[in-house]
This record gives structure tokens, C-alpha cells and sequence, in this order.
């Protein structure tokens, strides 16, 4: 019992060192719980679960970052050179061998086939564990194939050239087929490369175009077809550049082949047996539109040689366009995508303006190439300028404006070139045009036919305005020669467009090409004292009636243009008719200007809108 108050103190001074442990620990987990609190906005019930898992995320995010240049140099630049010096060696002793006679061309085949199987071997057991060292290993055997078909067919003779390409193809595709058997991008984009250039690469330059378009159909089908709607950005870009890669070889090949034909065939049938019936969504009118700018370049090469019957360019250009018009046609409820397969912008407008406008037009400048001057192109432009203007009838948006665009040019070619003996007739016919399709518009409501008939009018009058400056001076009545009935039908077109089009600029300008017009027919008008007292009165009566009509609608512009045309008036009178032989014109030109200027300032002196404050 003595010893039990020792005891008991004992036991109060380890509870209260326990008691300060606690108290320790549970303040550090108070500061772990604030940094975690920190670091995440997780709500306070989940803290031991953000707890957990901050470690890691901490961990993780400098792996998220870029390579850094150490890191780049050691696992792909040492890569890139280890391949380069173990196929340097393999050269070198395969050269030595050949010096010293050791290797016939068979076994130096074999031995690069063997090589071949050897890296590509090692690059499938890799791939599991280091998927893109794999990869690179399996596109390196790909290259070596690739080398000795070409060695075994073109090089060496050793097997006819169409088993080598056969042996590059299968290679390739089946490299290409086991990439997407395991969803591997890069790995898919390496086969099918090999299989496009396969043919090049055992190429001994004795191919034909029909050749050459069979094998790229067959390809760029099955690599279409294998894509379908795939979201693999740089495989698309492959693709195209596959495409173009043949359409271009197929044609720079001899006319005499067909290959103008042939390389305007290719990529609709790849659109129609590849693209077509695999991709949809997003990546099915890129990789169209794609094509469908191969096959323009196409047409337009397909026109310039003439080595065929103008009948049968037209009809083979005629049949690519309504194939172009049906394919935008199945796909046009699919979205815009980007420019190109795999490339530009998103925004909806400026691909359809390539689908509508761009291509369509290039084969509208193919027809041109092709026909002009004929007298058929003036039927193949209205037919597709019809065909065009009911096709963008069945839509709105975008894509209605830019196949507009392609109507209207398409109609402006066919009467360009129905009145291409007369340059009168030929803007007489502009004008025309763009009233009708000015009124076309109210039917079929697209913004480039209110801006692209204004264009016509304007090339119109100043053509117009040129005739009329041309004639010779003071040798003809005002207003009664063949190129003032031209310029009398210009300005009825501008009455009408700007009267449809309802906008001050349209306005303006047919205001100003009306001035201009009297300006023309008046200035050297019958003779010089009859020009200067019309010149002057046409000032005048312009300059009142811009007043009086800018008073009796409050516009101060109109009234200051009034005020500006009567200053040119009066300095026009004291100029020209200064130098006039007749007293009697000289007084009659004063006389004129002065009751006219008289008029504006009992205007000025009487109370309307000029002396209200201007708005």
C-alpha cells in the first residue's frame, strides 16, 4: 500500500506523455488534412479518399509534360541511328561479299528477307511492352521489304516486277491490317504508306495508266473502307496525300493511256466504293471534299491537252459534275467537318464553300478550256448554270450561297460567249443576266445573288461607259447612237437591282452610273456650243433637284451633293463658256445656271429641314 501512490503517479505521468502523442499526431493530421484541402476542392467528406489519392496525382503531372530534349535525343535519336548503323553494317557486308563473289543476287534476297522477318519479329514480341519502339521496329522491317522487292524485281531481274509489287503490297497491307486488328494509328499509317508508294518503289518506268489506276483504286478503297469514321487525324492526312500522290502520277503519264481520263475517274470511285458507304459524321465530307478537289484539278488537266474529241470531254466533264453535285447531295445533312480530310478550319462556311463554289467552278473552267469558243459551250454553260440554280434550290445556308455563286457564273459564261462578237452585246447581255437573277432571288433567297449582280452591273457600265466615251466628238446626236441604247439598258438594270435589293450602296452606285452616263452623252454632244449649254443645264438641274429632294426628305448628304453640283455648275459656265465663239450660247449657259442657283438660294432663304438641326 505504500508503494501505491509512487505507482500511481507513475502511471499519471506516462498517461499524460500518451496524452501529448495524440495530441502531436493529431495536429499533424490536422496540417496533412489542410494541405489536402488545398489541393483539392473535394467536398470534407471525401478529404480521406482526396488524401489517398494526392500522392499520385502529385506524382503524375510531370509526366503529362512534353518530352524533354534529353529525353527525345535518347529515345528517338538513338534509335534513328542504331537503325542507321546496323542497315550501314548490313550494307557493308552484303558490298563485300559481292566484291569477293560470295553472294549471287538470291541469297542477297534471301538474306534481306531474312533480316526483314528477323526485325519484325523482335518488333511484335516488343510492341506489348514498348508499343511505339515496336512500331518503329515493325515499320523499319516494312522498308527493308520494301528494298528487296525492289532489288528482286526492277534491281536484279530476279522475279517478274508485278510479283515484286505484289510481294511490297502484301506486306504492307498486311501491316496495315494487323494495325487495325490492334487500333494502332501510327502503326496503320506505316502500312499504308508502304502499300502507296509500293508501286513506285518497284517501279521499272515501263507502267501504263490503266495499271497504275487499278492498283490505286484498289488501295485507296480499301484504306477508305478501313477508316470509316475512325477519329484518327493523321492517318486521314495519309490518306489524302496517298490520293494525291496517285492522281498526280496517273497524270503526268502519256495522254495516249488515257490517263487524263483515268485520273478523273479515280477518286470517284474511291468516294463511291471507299468513303461513301463506310464513313459517316464528321469525317465523311472532309475526306469527299478531299476528292472531290483531286478530281478538279483533274478536270482542268483533262481539258488543256485537246487530244480527244471536245463531244467527249464535255460529256466525261459533264458526268464528274452531276457525280460531284450527287455526292454533296447524299452527304449534305452530315456535318461541314474541316477544309480538308484532316486539315483547316471547323467553322461550317468556309467548307461549303469549297463543296458549292470551288469545285464545281473548276469544272466550269475545265468547260471553259474545253469549249471556248465554241458555239456548244454557250448550251453546256446554260445547262449547268440550270442544273445549278435548281440544285441550290432544294437547300438554304452555305451552301445554297456558294453553289449560287457557281449558277451565276456559269450563266454569265454562257451569254459572255453568246455575244462574244460584240462587246456592246456582250454587256448588254451582263445586264440582262443580272436583273434575272436579281429577281431569282425573291424565289430563292441567297446573299451572293444580291451582292454578285451589283458586280456584273459594275463591269457592265464601266464597259458602257467606255463605248460611249469613244465616239467620236461632236459627231453624233445624245442619246441616239447604238452605245446609248447599251448604257440605257445598263441603267435600266441597275433601276431594277437596286429597286430589288433595297440598299443604299446599290443605290448610290446606279445614281452615280446615271450621272456619269448623261455627263458622257452631253460633254461632246453635236457640237461644242450645244455640249456646253446641255453640260452646264445637266449640273444645274441635278444640283437643284438634289436639294429639293434632300429637303423633302431630310437627308443633309443629299442636299450638300445639291449645293456641291451647283458650285460645279457655276464654275463649269465661267470656264467653258467663256471659250464658246457664240455671245448668245455664253449668255444662254449664265442665264441658265443663274435662275437654277437663284432657285436653290430662295430654297435656303425659306424655313424646312435645311435650317432644323441635323439629326
Amino acid at each position: 500500500m505504500a508503494d501505491a501512490p509512487e505507482n500511481l503517479a507513475e502511471r499519471l505521468v506516462a498517461l499524460e506523455k500518451s496524452v501529448d502523442v495524440i495530441q502531436r499526431d493529431l495536429a499533424e493530421l490536422r496540417t496533412q488534412m489542410a494541405v489536402g484541402e488545398r489541393r483539392s476542392p473535394a467536398p470534407r467528406e471525401e478529404v480521406n479518399s482526396v488524401h489517398r489519392a494526392a500522392a499520385p496525382v502529385v506524382e503524375a503531372t510531370p509526366a503529362r509534360r512534353g518530352l524533354d530534349f534529353e529525353t527525345l535525343v535518347g529515345r528517338y535519336g538513338m534509335l534513328a541511328l542504331a537503325t542507321v548503323l546496323a542497315l550501314t553494317a548490313v550494307g557493308t557486308f552484303v558490298g563485300w561479299a559481292i566484291r569477293h563473289g560470295l553472294l549471287g543476287p538470291i541469297p542477297r534476297i534471301a538474306l534481306g528477307l531474312a533480316a526483314a522477318a528477323a526485325v519484325g519479329t523482335w518488333g511484335f514480341h516488343l510492341r506489348p511492352r514498348e508499343r511505339s519502339f515496336g512500331d518503329s521496329l515493325l515499320g523499319l522491317s516494312l522498308a527493308i521489304v520494301h528494298v528487296c522487292a525492289w532489288a528482286a524485281g526492277p534491281g536484279l531481274h530476279v522475279v517478274p516486277p508485278f510479283l515484286a509489287l505484289a510481294l511490297s503490297a502484301v506486306a504492307s497491307v498486311g501491316l496495315a491490317g494487323y494495325a487495325l486488328v490492334h487500333d494502332d494509328e501510327p502503326l496503320w499509317c506505316v502500312g499504308f504508306g508502304g502499300a502507296a508508294i509500293a508501286p513506285f518503289v518497284t517501279s521499272t518506268g515501263q507502267g501504263t495508266a490503266p495499271m497504275l489506276a487499278a492498283y490505286a483504286a484498289a488501295v485507296l478503297i480499301a484504306a477508305g473502307s478501313a477508316l470509316a469514321s475512325r477519329p484518327w487525324v493523321i492517318a486521314a492526312r495519309v490518306f489524302g496525300a496517298a490520293a494525291l500522290l496517285f492522281v498526280g502520277a496517273i497524270m503526268v503519264l502519256p495522254a495516249s493511256q488515257h490517263s487524263s481520263e483515268l485520273a478523273l475517274a479515280l477518286p470517284f470511285a474511291v468516294a463511291a466504293l471507299g468513303v461513301l458507304p463506310f464513313a459517316h459524321g464528321a469525317a465523311i465530307r472532309p475526306r469527299l471534299r478531299t476528292l472531290g478537289l483531286l478530281a478538279g484539278a483533274a478536270a482542268l488537266n483533262l481539258a488543256a491537252p485537246h487530244f480527244f474529241s471536245r463531244t467527249v470531254g464535255a460529256i466525261a466533264l459533264g458526268l464528274a459534275g452531276l457525280a460531284w453535285l450527287a455526292l454533296v447531295e447524299l452527304t449534305d445533312s452530315e456535318p461541314a467537318g474541316t477544309l480538308f480530310d484532316g486539315l483547316g478550319d471547323t467553322r461550317p462556311e468556309k467548307p461549303e464553300w469549297l463543296d458549292g463554289a470551288l469545285i464545281p467552278c473548276a469544272f466550269l473552267g475545265a468547260f471553259w478550256l474545253l469549249l471556248h469558243p465554241t458555239d456548244g459551250a454557250t448550251a453546256v454553260f446554260a445547262l449547268a448554270a440550270a442544273a445549278l440554280v435548281f440544285w441550290c434550290s432544294r437547300r438554304e445556308g452555305s451552301l445554297r450561297d456558294a453553289t449560287a455563286f457557281s449558277a451565276f457564273l456559269a450563266a454569265l459564261s454562257a451569254g459572255l460567249n453568246a455575244t462574244r462578237s460584240s462587246g456592246q452585246l456582250q454587256a448588254a447581255s451582263a445586264s440582262a443576266l443580272a436583273v434575272v437573277f436579281a429577281l431569282l432571288e425573291r424565289a430563292i433567297p441567297n446573299r451572293t445573288w444580291r451582292w454578285m449582280p451589283q458586280v456584273a452591273l459594275v463591269l457592265a457600265g464601266l464597259a458602257a461607259l467606255a463605248d460611249v466615251t469613244g465616239r467620236p466628238s461632236y459627231q453624233y446626236t445624245p442619246f441616239g447612237t447604238r452605245e446609248s441604247a447599251v448604257a440605257f439598258a445598263v441603267a435600266l438594270g441597275w433601276l431594277v437591282v437596286a429597286r430589288l435589293s433595297q440598299t443604299g450602296p446599290a443605290r448610290a452606285v446606279a445614281l452615280i452610273f446615271g450621272f456619269c452616263w448623261v455627263h458622257q452623252e452631253l460633254a461632246f454632244a453635236s457640237s461644242p456650243n450645244v455640249s456646253t449649254l446641255l453640260l452646264v443645264s445637266w449640273y444645274a438641274i441635278t444640283g437643284v433637284a438634289c436639294v429639293g429632294y434632300g429637303r423633302f426628305r431630310n437627308a443633309p448628304r443629299l442636299r450638300h451633293i445639291g449645293l456641291g453640283l451647283g458650285v460645279i455648275a457655276a464654275l463649269l459656265a465661267l470656264r467653258a463658256a467663256w471659250g464658246l465663239e457664240s455671245t448668245g450660247a455664253r449668255i444662254g449657259a449664265y442665264l441658265v445656271v443663274a435662275v437654277f442657283l437663284l432657285g436653290i438660294a430662295w430654297w435656303y432663304r425659306q424655313p424646312g429641314p435645311a435650317a432644323e438641326p441635323a439629326q
